[in-house]
């Protein structure tokens, strides 16, 4: 799949319509594009770890939802996400994370997008 999925702009959309432009960038850094996060919307997130007015636990809980999702490649940016902002953006972040009962509930994790990965060629070696 190349480019955003239609789900990922709507989604998107949706944020920028309520005016989350935290919850937009996490949509936007989670993507379902096979690529990384993009550098912008990480550097985004951590300046606003930095920001007074940013609320923490919104930006955390936008991250904990989008691993959620029935995609492996967005729940695997989610994590890069969280595990980007822990190390570089604001200790007020990590002291929220490590506040919480829970972090991430992958247990019931199953990737429902059929993405195939293709069989090894060491399938065939003798």
């Amino acid at each position: 799949m190349s480019g955003q999925s239609i789900t990922d702009r709507i989604t998107a959309a949706q944020h920028s319509v309520t005016g989350s432009a935290v919850s937009k960038t996490v949509c936007k850094a989670t993507t379902h594009e096979i690529m990384g996060p993009k550098k912008k919307h990480l550097d985004y997130l951590i300046h606003c770890t930095n920001e007074m007015n940013v609320n923490i636990p919104q930006l955390a809980d936008s991250l904990f939802e989008r691993t959620t999702n029935t995609s492996w490649v967005v729940v695997f940016k989610s994590l890069i996400t969280t595990h980007h902002l822990m190390v570089y953006g604001n200790e007020r972040f990590v002291q929220y994370l490590a506040s919480r009962n829970t972090l991430f509930n992958l247990s019931n994790f199953l990737d429902k997008s059929g993405l195939q990965v293709p069989p090894s060629d060491f399938s065939n070696s003798k």
